[in-house]
């Protein structure tokens, strides 16, 4: 039969179990000393880091505070930061071909879609492909590698 495997929390909370009396005595032993020799504080790196670390705070609160007051309020006529946009979209079946458009929050990439036209998953992101033949036209690209290219044309697509 297997061993299991040991539990860390267990071992972690008997290695503190074990080691609680030298802590408190070396807290103790801290303290004491401190209060025989107060410059001992700054010297004790830890607390020297925090209060590096709770001035760095500060001044980065500071500091985004001074830039948002200094920035310029926006037009009385500015409208919310946008969440969505609008996806090119080329049915991949050849018999229908068709190009339509959908609205979809950013980042979106769940393709294929439905197409309208022929009701299909057939649906795949577009690319206008500008080579002379196509004359700018949205095509449904097909991998070529680490790259794209236009099923048509056959050019490779930036």
């Amino acid at each position: 039969m297997a061993q299991e495997d040991p539990n860390r929390f267990s071992e972690w909370l008997m290695l503190l179990r074990r080691q609680a009396p030298i802590v408190r005595q070396r807290a103790a032993d801290w303290v004491d000393a401190v209060r025989e020799e107060p410059i001992l504080i700054w010297h004790t790196p830890a607390v020297r880091y925090g209060v590096y670390f709770a001035v760095g705070m500060v001044l980065m609160w500071g500091g985004v505070r001074l830039t948002r007051a200094l920035a310029p309020p926006l037009p009385s006529g500015a409208r919310a930061v946008a969440d969505s946009a609008d996806f090119h979209v080329v049915c991949s079946n050849e018999a229908c071909n068709a190009h339509f458009i959908i609205h979809r929050e950013f980042g979106f990439d769940d393709f294929p879609v439905e197409c309208p036209a022929c009701k299909q998953l057939t649906g795949r992101a577009a690319v206008r492909c500008n080579a002379p033949a196509c004359k700018g036209r949205w095509v449904a690209p097909l991998p070529d590698g680490d790259q794209l290219k236009c099923p048509h044309c056959g050019r490779r697509l930036d």
